[in-house]
């Protein structure tokens, strides 16, 4: 039987939480150049010290942060994408994980942006999903594109502006329909006929959305 972790090591795991969840909001609102280590700590109310207990400096911090967020998004999408085939339904599921958590947690989608270091290059592991189904549906002929790299970099940019969008200081009257209006729009950019982009869109959005 696997042995539970003692209890200085849950509140050494709790202390990182707190620290990752204060720097979260502090990087999103602000970015990571302009925090200083003693307002992190601050925030999340532990003394300076116990901050180089867990990190060895911002950049540290950072990595943690973005990984966090990367690998929660990771699995809804794998749960939303189980047991699916379709290339261009996958691709609409995980594009519309994203902008979905974009709307309901905006402060942490606009942390994993600017914390996720060449977000849009295609060859990045955090990309590998994406282009995995970009891959399978050019290879069935589901998409069409000049190139995988063009398609993945195409798609990320609308992902990417989309989510700056619903996650910027001006709010939107219905987000989620610009959700399903920006997923149709990169279904449609891989080669969907308009009518079926905007099918998988709303149908993918709305799922997310009761989720």
């Amino acid at each position: 039987m696997k042995q539970a972790p003692s209890r200085t090591l849950r509140k050494r795991e709790r202390t990182r939480k707190e620290l990752v969840s204060a720097a979260e909001t502090l990087v999103a609102q602000h970015g990571l150049d302009a925090l200083s280590i003693d307002e992190i700590t601050e925030a999340a109310d532990v003394a300076k010290g116990t901050f180089y207990t867990h990190f060895s400096d911002k950049a540290d911090l950072a990595a943690a942060i973005g990984d966090c967020i990367r690998v929660e998004l990771e699995e809804r999408v794998a749960i939303a994408n189980r047991g699916i085939g379709d290339a261009a339904i996958r691709l609409a599921n995980g594009l519309a994980t994203f902008l979905v958590f974009a709307i309901d947690q905006p402060l942490r989608a606009r942390a994993l942006i600017r914390l996720t270091q060449r977000l849009v290059d295609p060859e990045m592991p955090v990309n590998a999903g994406i282009r995995g189904d970009v891959t399978v549906g050019v290879n069935t002929k589901r998409f069409w594109a000049s190139s995988i790299d063009a398609a993945v970099v195409s798609l990320l940019g609308i992902a990417v502006a989309s989510v700056m969008h619903l996650t910027g200081p001006h709010p939107i009257a219905e987000p989620h329909l610009f959700a399903r209006q920006a997923l149709a729009t990169a279904l449609v950019a891989v080669g969907l006929k308009q009518s079926e982009a905007e099918r998988l869109a709303k149908s993918a959005v709305e799922n997310r959305r009761a989720g």
